[in-house]
């Protein structure tokens, strides 16, 4: 004796439910003899979103994942012209069109129509006026590298380097000397995150513009040492310095005036 579950229509040895499948508390015999396990009122589950046919009821459509499916009751013979295998197209559409979407946000991100941290690079820094490289005949990314020196000789250690604040530090400098000389200016800084800096800590930071003029040193080294020492005298900036943090950035730029900012980015 065979007994099937009256809901999904699967069969058991003996009439004990609930149905393992469904949970479905019914269960009906089923005849030695019968050639079929469909008998004239067997059923199958229509998805009401692509029309997909399942013998059994599997609570969310096998090819769209539509979560309604309508019971009809459905002949031997309809079974065998109606009931067909999904190909790859079928089964593979969802995904296809979820690949699609990802490809599709990666290459927006990496254009910089959407920002995405880690993907596509920081945000490039702003026009300013003055110079980011050079004045005076010194190398600004030299004095940058010498008052990280100052600095950690302030502490008595060393603390590491970040390419996400390095980009957020050049940005903010960059961003406030154009604000203060460019009239036609009306960029505004993005929110640090978008610069995906590695922190471990607080992030922290301040832009400072300083009445020091390159043109009175005549080495980078010397320079820097004039900065730190504006910078430290300064008690909350030495708080940014001397607190606990991971990792550091220093960004310095020669304003039109000649003279020095600094934007310094802690965390």
């Amino acid at each position: 004796m065979t007994w099937r579950c009256t809901w999904c229509g699967r069969e058991y040895e003996s009439d004990d439910p609930p149905c393992d499948t469904c949970g479905r508390e019914r269960f009906e015999r089923v005849d030695d003899e019968s050639e079929s396990a469909f008998e004239a009122e067997s059923f199958v589950w229509v998805c009401e979103n692509c029309g997909r046919e399942h013998v059994k009821n599997p609570k969310i459509c096998s090819g769209c994942s539509h979560p309604t499916l309508e019971k009809r009751a459905v002949g031997d013979g309809d079974l065998a012209s109606e009931l067909s295998t999904p190909g790859y197209l079928d089964v593979g559409w969802p995904y296809l069109l979820g690949a699609v979407a990802v490809v599709a946000v990666v290459a927006l991100a990496l254009v910089g129509v959407i920002p995405v941290p880690g993907l596509g690079g920081p945000p490039a820094p702003p026009e300013a006026p003055g110079e980011s490289a050079q004045a005076a005949g010194l190398d600004l990314r030299t004095v940058e590298s010498e008052l990280h020196g100052e600095f950690a000789a302030e502490r008595g250690t060393e603390r590491g380097r970040d390419d996400g604040l390095s980009a957020l530090a050049t940005y903010a400098v960059r961003h406030d000397i154009a604000a203060e000389y460019d009239p036609d200016y009306e960029g505004e800084l993005p929110p640090a995150r978008e610069f995906d800096p590695d922190c471990r800590t607080e992030l922290g930071g301040d832009v400072v513009e300083l009445s020091v003029d390159p043109a009175n040193f005549d080495s980078e080294a010397a320079l820097a040492a004039a900065v730190a020492d504006d910078l430290l005298g300064r008690s909350s900036f030495e708080t940014l310095v001397t607190r606990e943090a991971g990792a550091e950035a220093v960004a310095v730029h020669v304003t039109p005036e000649d003279t020095v900012a600094v934007a310094y980015v802690v965390c």
